[in-house]
């Protein structure tokens, strides 16, 4: 595929990069600077993981290789048997045959095995890389949650011991917001290179659900964007 209809890493992370700067610029000494700089390690471990899920594991291909050799000896050598038994009874030829036919199962069987087991041992990989996306995505969302303003919704109730400080303007707020979406989106955005040079179903579910999630969490904040704007307090 051409470089130009390809998302490029360096760039996903030059964009992360620039966030955290911009959050740091801002708010800076809040979580959202801790959390910005937690995404851009994450962001500069994706290619090495990457790597690691596209490679071959070659302990499963010598795995392969071996069973191949030690049950094709074994297949070679019950065949050689029945072969200089000279004119054998129904029976034994028979009972040659089937002792033959079970051993090309079981080599048959065992490489579909073996070769399945590096698609789940990478899947593995792909689910583990995720998970972690998807626990920074609810931190994220964590740090939003409480970003409401009394009024913002043209509702104002007295404050309580245990009410969320609010400290930000409107224009704070909105910018607030604003970032969290950011960072939500390249989020998603890093999800993509586990993937991309993957194909697996289960793989690409994982990585489809972190991108609802983060969709979900952004049009929740995206709400409270517009009702800031709506009140003309952006």
């Amino acid at each position: 595929m051409h470089s130009l209809s390809r998302l490029r890493l360096d760039k996903v992370i030059e964009t992360i990069t620039r966030l955290r700067l911009r959050i740091f610029e801002r708010f800076p000494g809040s979580g959202l600077v801790s959390w910005a700089g937690e995404l851009e390690r994450l962001s500069e471990a994706v290619d090495d993981q990457a790597e690691a899920i596209r490679r071959p594991i070659i302990w499963v291909w010598a795995l392969v290789a071996t069973s191949v050799v030690v049950l094709g000896s074994v297949i070679v050598l019950l065949a050689r048997g029945v072969h200089i038994e000279g004119a054998p009874a129904w029976t034994e030829l028979a009972q040659g045959i089937d002792a033959i036919t079970s051993e090309v199962a079981l080599l048959v069987g065992l490489i579909i095995f073996l070769a399945s087991l590096q698609t789940r041992i990478r899947r593995g990989r792909v689910v583990a890389a995720v998970r972690n996306l998807r626990e920074l995505a609810h931190i994220v969302d964590m740090l939003q949650l409480t970003k409401d303003p009394g009024g913002i919704a043209g509702v104002t109730l007295p404050v309580t011991a245990h009410s969320p400080r609010r400290e930000l303007s409107p224009q704070e707020l909105a910018r607030y917001l604003d970032y969290c979406s950011e960072m939500l989106s390249l989020i998603a955005k890093l999800a993509q290179f586990y993937v991309a040079d993957f194909d697996d179903p289960e793989a690409a579910e994982a990585v489809t659900d972190l991108e609802d999630l983060t969709d979900g969490l952004s049009r929740k904040i995206w709400q409270k964007i517009m009702i800031l704007n709506q009140n003309g307090r952006p």
